[in-house]
């Protein structure tokens, strides 16, 4: 059977929902693993004041066990009222996981305004708005309408396969390999381990393009038969 990770943000509980969805892909020969978090759970009081504690919530995260296996990555928009946001709470998962490459779901049953949203202010905000609107672009975020089909479209999403890069498959299931004994078998590198490897690969540099260049090579050598040569 085959399974998704999905981690899914909310201040109202979705056990229901995702009991029935959980349900339903079973039926389909897939086993979803899923986490909720309640971001009102790591609030704190200060003085007289509630605050969200930011650097708990993303403890949290990264506590989770499957974490380095994600799937989907899910939050309501609207969480803690002058708070907290379902932006806010990417920006957060991005410090964990930079180069997520697969789903990330943004829904809320007033969805039509979240980039109005994110857009509003002032002049003197022009700088974050920017910073936002790059978050959003980084990640192939679909946006639901947490009503009506709701249940259905979140399925079909983590039924679908996401069509990712090489590179990106690559990378994630690099960094899901957290062992020092598991070395990269490339000689040139063969005193790094897979993870490292798969942090190199996120790199920008001449370092990243001499890897992947070695990979190709590394992978043809493998996949390619001469006729009549053993």
């Amino acid at each position: 059977m085959e399974q998704r990770h999905l981690v899914l943000v909310d201040e109202q509980p979705q056990s229901d929902r995702l009991k029935r969805i959980t349900s339903s892909l079973r039926n389909d020969g897939i086993e979803l693993i899923y986490k909720e978090i309640n971001p009102k759970t790591y609030q704190k009081r200060i003085g007289d004041d509630v605050t969200f504690d930011k650097e708990a919530f993303i403890q949290a995260l990264k506590n989770i066990p499957f974490i380095r296996h994600l799937d989907m990555f899910a939050t309501d928009y609207n969480l803690i009222e002058g708070q907290l946001k379902g932006i806010d709470v990417i920006k957060f998962f991005t410090e964990i996981k930079p180069y997520f490459s697969k789903r990330v779901i943004i829904y809320s049953a007033q969805i039509e305004g979240v980039i109005g949203d994110i857009l509003k202010g002032g002049e003197d905000q022009f700088e974050e708005q920017c910073a936002m609107l790059k978050l959003l672009a980084r990640y192939d975020i679909d946006y639901l309408k947490s009503e009506g089909e709701f249940e259905n479209k979140f399925k079909s999403l983590l039924e679908k396969e996401p069509d990712i890069t090489i590179d990106a498959r690559m990378i994630e299931s690099m960094q899901a390999i957290n062992g020092d004994k598991i070395h990269c078998s490339i000689p040139p590198y063969k005193n790094k381990t897979i993870a490292e490897i798969g942090q190199l690969l996120q790199s920008k540099d001449s370092r990243a393009i001499d890897l992947r260049k070695e990979i190709t090579d590394h992978i043809m050598a493998i996949i390619t038969d001469v006729k009549g040569y053993e």
